[in-house]
């Protein structure tokens, strides 16, 4: 599936929201290997760690702090719901769901009671961030 241009765009919007203060590793589009299949969240965040330019890798085991995905205009929101429900069984602790089309992020720290935000600022308690909606989708 090709990405759209609403898709890449927030994709950077968040990376540069999230990591505002160089806290974190961002990954857009990294392949997770979980229990042998492979998941590609669009974006992923990790602690920060020195990066190995010399050794690449085409597939993390390590599980992010924060995976988050991006509502295609092509995509079901079941079909995403039940990837966060698999990457929060996996042991992620914070999965994010964001709708372009309403400016809606849903956070998912239990896939049994989502929050979700539409204006104003939220703290991902994994994180420990206070993020603004409206800096994502200015």
């Amino acid at each position: 599936m090709s990405l759209s241009y609403n898709h890449s765009y927030l994709a950077y919007q968040l990376a540069k929201t999230i990591d505002k203060n160089g806290d974190f590793n961002l990954h857009i589009e990294i392949t997770l290997d979980i229990n042998g299949t492979d998941y590609i969240p669009d974006v992923a965040v990790y602690q920060r760690q020195a990066v190995d330019f010399l050794h690449d890798k085409v597939r993390s085991e390590t599980l992010p702090l924060l995976a988050i995905e991006i509502l295609s205009p092509k995509q079901a929101i079941n079909d995403i719901t039940d990837k966060i429900e698999i990457y929060l069984q996996a042991g992620i602790k914070s999965c994010w769901l964001v709708i372009p089309p309403t400016k809606t992020i849903i956070v998912f720290n239990d896939i049994h009671k989502p929050q979700s935000y539409s204006t104003g600022m939220f703290k991902d308690l994994v994180l420990d961030n206070e993020i603004s909606v409206e800096a994502i989708f200015k």
